[in-house]
């Protein structure tokens, strides 16, 4: 049996009554929970809409209707329609099925072109007149309605009709190894779309030209060389201008072409280390240029026909970084990325610093600069936490929220700094880490942010400044469980085994003499955690258990950790491997998750379905006997990302809170789903799903997907990631 004797009686019967029920995995039999849905990161709960993760590229239609492309959107939101201010729908058949978006997006006054890439997954999909040869994607141009950009606008020769494809809708404009996407992703695609009544432009970087086709049969009619082209726009003389990007061998600029593809004696050029993104053109004629270097702005050049002159900016200098460093306002542009300009004047600029995807800030301002509207799709990946002494600040890998509890749901959460500088601080680990999810936690009374990877791998630690500096993030320390690697970063770091790295000097850079080195790899592990003392500990799957004591903070605010203090467990008896754990040092208690010979994880990356409290942890040298051990339900032989099993855990006030990664419609289990368990002895207490108008939630690809976290007044916040429709789920509960 699953159950070791509790310390007493009634929960002994409870939990051997449970453990008995569950032997074979089952059954989901909790009563549903009647906790409120909301979520953070994203203007729409997601259901029928949500603002996509990313965007790549804007384009404005003669109607005033906004379109957006990105070349990759969980939801498939890729190519997205807005109107005054709000996401009027998506149009589909842009990821999956060998689609995946693209980098442009151009709309005449009868069709929208969508740039995108079509694949065969792997050779598995098998149709010539659909998808390309296996070891060939396809690099196209899809064809839609403008009144209905859903349906297709069919044309000769056009590609699409099987699976979940479009019929007669693709152009593919050119055949490539599948090898040259692995080599440079973005060079791999379209880079720029312009459309006229007659005419479509096409930027296409990988075989160096800009092809012409005509808009209405898509028949080519033209390539024309032209190295490095990016983003295009027609002025109001109808002539084309072509952002040329730069190298390390050419500065970047702007020329014009004529009706052969020549470039004419006019051109824009830029001040060293200017970014230039993208452009577009005002109804006055002035060319706009999203410049995406630390000006952080964007660029107004009039006089196109002679000798282009800058005309002044739009945004403050230095853009999020300006000022209050970090601090969310109007104009305070974050790596613009796109813009486009409507009839009116108005421009649209769609910006987000994200290091990992999950950053979308969509801004209109009319003419006079004044804002009239701003979406957010801004998270993926990605997880929040609350500040343990103030529960209206919440935080993700990369941003901060404050929480205005009263508010309706959905509407709690206020975007309000991004904590993230590349300029000031280049070597932070979010900018070279694949990073994943937020812990926060009070050191000496100072608050430390820690963020981990997907597979909790790495864990970064972070401080924060005082007076201006406050809002940013400044990389203060690194846990990596191996040495080099091979992408040679950071600088300094030791060759061999593992190590700690703390900035000694303060000034949040890799510097040699800083590192604390093992001298010898850690065995992997899955479970990570940082407890509320800022012990970190690390469960290996089958090596014991280590913690490493929090040793307060040093002169500059760093929190201190080194392998001389490093203490070691052996795993309990009953577990075969420990995936997840919780330590609460103000009551010795030990939670873990994980597997035995008889109940295992269905898929490599979840927890296992065995939970267990030990109480005694470090009095026992973890020799004490289990509270209480569980065996938490899951579906028996669900496969896949989709399997329908424990993710994890955490535990606050007296809950357990248990994520799942998928949805089972045998045995009624919707995506979502967090399973909820008392502390004392392990009981069911019911369970929480979304609310209908979230929909359908991701799966759970982050290892440690969910925070927990009970409020002064009692009540409990659980946050679970949700990588697809851009946002972090919130559960509000009381019991």
């Amino acid at each position: 049996m699953n159950t070791i004797r509790p310390r007493r009686p009634t929960a002994a019967i409870a939990a051997a009554c449970l453990a008995a029920a569950w032997a074979r995995g089952g059954p989901f039999d909790s009563p549903p929970l009647p906790a409120v849905t909301s979520w953070l990161g994203n203007t729409y709960p997601g259901a029928e809409r949500w603002v996509p993760q990313d965007i790549d590229a804007l384009c404005v239609a003669p109607d005033g209707r906004l379109f957006s492309n990105v070349h990759w959107d969980e939801g498939g939101g890729n190519c997205t329609e807005f109107k005054d201010g709000e996401v009027a729908g998506c149009a589909r058949h842009t990821h999956g099925w060998g689609h995946q978006g693209g980098y442009a997006v151009a709309a005449n006054a009868h069709h929208l072109f969508i740039g995108g890439r079509m694949g065969n997954e792997n050779g598995n999909l098998v149709d010539p007149g659909t998808w390309p040869p296996k070891g060939f994607d396809w690099i196209g141009i899809s064809r839609r309605t403008l009144g209905n950009i859903r349906e297709a606008a069919p044309f000769p020769g056009a590609k699409g009709g099987k699976g979940g494809t479009l019929r007669c809708a693709l152009l593919v404009v050119d055949e490539v190894p599948v090898e040259r996407k692995a080599i440079d992703r973005r060079t791999a695609h379209i880079t720029g779309l312009c459309a006229s009544s007659n005419r479509l432009w096409a930027a296409c970087p990988y075989d160096g030209t800009i092809k012409v086709f005509d808009a209405v049969t898509m028949a080519r009619l033209a390539a024309w060389p032209f190295e490095r082209a990016g983003s295009m726009a027609l002025s109001p003389r109808g002539n084309l201008w072509v952002l040329q990007e730069g190298d390390s061998n050419h500065p970047p600029r702007i020329v014009a072409l004529d009706d052969s593809g020549r470039t004419m004696p006019r051109e824009v050029r830029f001040e060293a280390g200017a970014g230039p993104a993208a452009i577009c053109f005002a109804p006055d004629g002035r060319l706009l240029v999203a410049d995406d270097g630390p000006r952080q702005q964007i660029l107004r050049f009039e006089n196109l026909d002679a000798v282009p002159r800058p005309c002044g900016t739009i945004g403050h200098p230095g853009g999020i970084h300006s000022g209050t460093p970090g601090a969310v306002g109007p104009l305070r542009f974050n790596r613009p990325r796109a813009i486009a300009c409507d009839a009116q004047g108005t421009v649209f600029v769609a910006h987000g610093g994200s290091t990992g995807g999950g950053s979308t800030v969509l801004e209109a301002y009319a003419s006079d600069l004044s804002l009239r509207w701003r979406l957010h799709g801004q998270t993926f990946v990605d997880l929040a936490d609350v500040d343990p002494a103030d529960d209206t600040r919440v935080f993700t890998k990369e941003e901060r929220f404050a929480m205005d509890y009263a508010l309706p749901r959905g509407g709690e959460a206020s975007y309000r700094a991004y904590t993230v500088d590349r300029f000031r601080h280049p070597d932070d680990p979010r900018l070279h880490i694949w990073s994943a999810g937020a812990w926060v936690r009070r050191i000496g009374g100072r608050p430390i942010l820690f963020v981990s990877d997907m597979n909790s791998d790495r864990l970064q630690v972070y401080r924060f400044g005082a007076g201006p500096a406050a809002e940013i993030a400044i990389p203060s320390g690194l846990f990596s469980r191996t040495g080099s690697r091979p992408d040679d970063w950071p600088p300094h770091q030791p060759a061999k085994g593992e190590w700690i790295w703390r900035d000694a000097d303060g000034d949040g850079a890799f510097d040699a003499g800083e590192f604390d080195a093992a001298g010898s790899d850690a065995p992997a592990s899955q479970g990570l955690w940082v407890d509320a003392a800022g012990g970190v500990w690390r469960a290996s799957e089958t090596g014991g258990i280590r913690h490493f004591p929090c040793r307060g903070l040093d002169p500059k605010g760093n929190a201190r950790w080194d392998f001389s203090s490093v203490r070691g467990f052996p795993h309990p008896a009953g577990f075969k491997q420990v995936k997840r754990l919780r330590y609460d040092p103000a009551t010795d208690t030990m939670f873990l998750g994980g597997t035995t010979e008889e109940h295992r994880n269905q898929h490599w990356k979840p927890m296992g379905p065995v939970l267990a409290r030990y109480d005694g942890w470090m009095k026992s040298g973890a020799t004490a006997e289990p509270r209480w051990r569980i065996v938490l339900p899951y579906e028996p032989g669900s496969k896949g990302h989709s399997s329908c099993e424990p993710m994890g855990f955490d535990v606050a006030g007296d809950c357990v809170f248990v994520p799942y990664t998928g949805a089972s419609k045998a045995l009624g289990v919707k995506t979502g789903r967090v399973e909820v368990f008392l502390t004392a002895d392990g009981r069911s207490v019911g369970h929480f799903e979304p609310s209908p108008d979230v929909g359908e939630i991701g799966l759970q690809d982050i290892r440690e997907c969910l925070r927990a976290h009970r409020r002064a007044d009692g009540e409990y916040l659980v946050f679970l990631e949700d990588d697809y429709k851009a946002k972090v789920l919130l559960y509000r509960w009381r019991r």
